[in-house]
């Protein structure tokens, strides 16, 4: 037994002396195989725990475990050298995976984007891991502190870099719960996706002390005071707020059909035939909608679903692909005579049965406006308003294109780069948030992912305000058919949930392929459609008239959480954690 006690000390200060020879620190030596085993497992089920939390299998309760056996990782004495974070890492990305699988299914272009994103955000899981044992292990933190700071922290950072991904957060799983979501009008989703975290410490603090200390549950009734309280102040909090009535009840109530059909995105080239599909499918939506219900104040149609483009000329005009600046002029005459032709047969559609003198019907459409001048042309994804005589009287650009799905970085210096994406032409950026009157109520116009940005539509909502003209509620119009009805959609729907909340504003969405919604201020679903088919969504809607202090204090409680983590990067930089 001595001779095998020995051996096994001989291999031990060899791989050491091997380290060391190479120049790596006692802390960044290579862990033993049963340190990397239990990494991969315990990895691997809190990913998949948590995967389980969203759809499609939709069990929101596994959120509150899904991170013990992260936490586990956090509080072993020992998890040296890079190799447990390059396997919490590979963990990550497996659950990134899963999760935004939908990605990949419009082109076969996009795998290497549901790949490289993926990849990415697994980045977040050893990140967590390794700051959060910096905390406990070198600050001596409680882990029922340190770890929903940390997560808190990288949850924020996450919405920001790489111009930012705020999907799939800890809080969304909790989205159809009412009285849990509340607390985000405090400081943002960022605040559940904090408790959730600090209950699941809780939950890992009972366990390691009935596993390493052999204390019976009974007898841990520190963090379980802890969780409860939490908890109870979440579920008060929630209570009270859902409780009150809005003092826009008062208002006017705004009457608006979602038109959601149901076309699948396919790259290939736009024929007449499809954009004769496209508009005959929401034609014959649009009927219903008349028909279900007169004196409609808003008809609105998703993003991208009226084909034919808006054009504008911006002084003068030059050459463009071979053609002299008077054929280009007759073309974007003809385009715009199209597209005049078509957007007031729609306004009179709407119109058909009410009286001009008293009532009026607009029409919200999501297309493509082309700017022509002097350079290149410019491309906006667009939300237009048209009144009863078919005249735009508001326009919103779309502020915040996706990366590599609406533009590709530096293209416009290097246009090759358009050829690396299914789109080969890069959106322009707008000129900022705008606010369109509906039926006595002012909407403010979102495109597609935006809605996903929290920082995004409060700062836009704070805009409004500084102009005199603050919006009554929010209106997203998207395209879904790019995902095919996966699981995309419901990430994409739950972000509106939280938006609807954090401002305290109704939200309405119109997407192709679904989900379509009215969510009022307490982020109550009214009107849900389906996915992957076509549906009429009729919605009475009023101002909800409350402020939140998400609005007053932003995401500076979040930004103190990141500043945190910061700082532990700083340290563990500085002072490694001895192996």
């Amino acid at each position: 037994m001595l001779k095998v006690a020995e051996k096994k000390s001989s291999k031990h200060t060899a791989a050491r002396s091997r380290d060391s020879a190479v120049g790596l620190p006692a802390s960044l030596a290579v862990p033993s195989s049963p340190i990397l085993s239990s990494t991969l497992g315990c990895g691997l089920l809190g990913g998949l725990l948590l995967w389980a939390a969203f759809p499609p299998l939709n069990l929101p309760w596994l959120a509150w475990v899904a991170p013990v056996p992260w936490l586990w990782l956090v509080n072993q004495p020992k998890l040296a050298g890079w190799r447990p974070y390059i396997v919490l890492w590979l963990c990550g990305t497996a659950h990134w995976l899963l999760i935004l699988e939908g990605i990949r299914l419009a082109h076969p272009a996009l795998y290497a984007g549901w790949l490289a994103l993926s990849a990415y955000l697994g980045v977040y899981v050893p990140a967590f891991v390794g700051l959060t044992r910096v905390a406990v292990h070198r600050l001596n933190a409680s882990t029922i502190l340190a770890a929903p700071i940390v997560w808190a922290g990288l949850e924020l950072l996450r919405g920001h870099l790489i111009t930012g991904f705020s999907m799939g957060l800890l809080a969304h799983t909790q989205a159809e719960f009412a009285p849990l979501i509340q607390i985000s009008d405090l400081a943002g989703g960022y605040t559940l996706s904090f408790v959730i975290m600090l209950v699941a410490a809780c939950v890992d603090g009972c366990v390691s002390r009935s596993v390493t200390q052999f204390e019976p549950l009974s007898r841990c009734w520190r963090p379980i005071a802890v969780a409860a309280s939490a908890l109870a102040a979440t579920l008060v909090y929630g209570h009270w707020r859902v409780s009150q009535t809005p003092p826009g009840a008062a208002s006017p109530t705004a009457r608006v059909a979602l038109i959601q059909g149901s076309l699948d995105t396919v790259f290939t080239e736009l024929t007449t035939e499809r954009m004769q599909q496209t508009y005959d499918h929401y034609r014959r939506l649009t009927a219903e909608a008349i028909e279900r219900r007169p004196n409609l104040d808003l008809v609105a149609w998703p993003e991208s679903m009226f084909v034919i483009s808006e054009t504008l000329v911006e002084g003068s005009l030059a050459p463009q692909n071979g053609l002299s600046a008077d054929e280009v002029r007759k073309r974007l005459e003809a385009v715009q005579e199209d597209f005049r032709t078509v957007l007031t047969s729609e306004a009179a559609r709407a119109n058909a049965n009410t009286d001009p003198a008293d009532h009026e019907t607009k029409f919200m459409i999501g297309t493509t406006t082309v700017a022509f001048g002097e350079g290149q042309p410019r491309y906006f994804n667009s939300a237009l308003m048209a009144n009863r005589s078919g005249n735009i009287v508001g326009r919103y650009y779309k502020t915040h294109p996706v990366m590599f799905g609406e533009y590709v970085p530096f293209a416009e210096y290097v246009p090759w780069l358009n050829t690396v994406t299914p789109i080969a032409v890069g959106l322009s950026v707008g000129d900022g948030a705008k606010v369109f009157d509906v039926g006595g109520l002012k909407l403010s116009p979102s495109i597609c992912f935006e809605s996903t940005i929290p920082h995004l539509i409060r700062g836009q909502l704070r805009q409004l305000a500084r102009r005199g003209t603050p919006a009554d509620g929010l209106i997203n119009l998207t395209n879904d058919g790019w995902f095919w009805g996966s699981g995309m959609l419901d990430l994409h729907f739950r972000c509106g949930i939280f938006r609807a909340v954090e401002n305290r504003v109704p939200l309405l969405v119109v997407a192709n392929t679904g989900i379509s919604a009215f969510v009022d201020g307490n982020g109550t679903v009214r009107e849900r459609g389906p996915r992957r088919q076509p549906k009429v969504l009729l919605a009475e809607v009023q101002a909800d008239g409350r402020t939140s202090p998400y609005q007053t204090l932003g995401d500076w409680p979040a930004w103190l959480c990141a500043a945190f983590c910061v700082a532990l990067v700083l340290l563990g930089l500085r002072r490694p954690l001895a192996s």
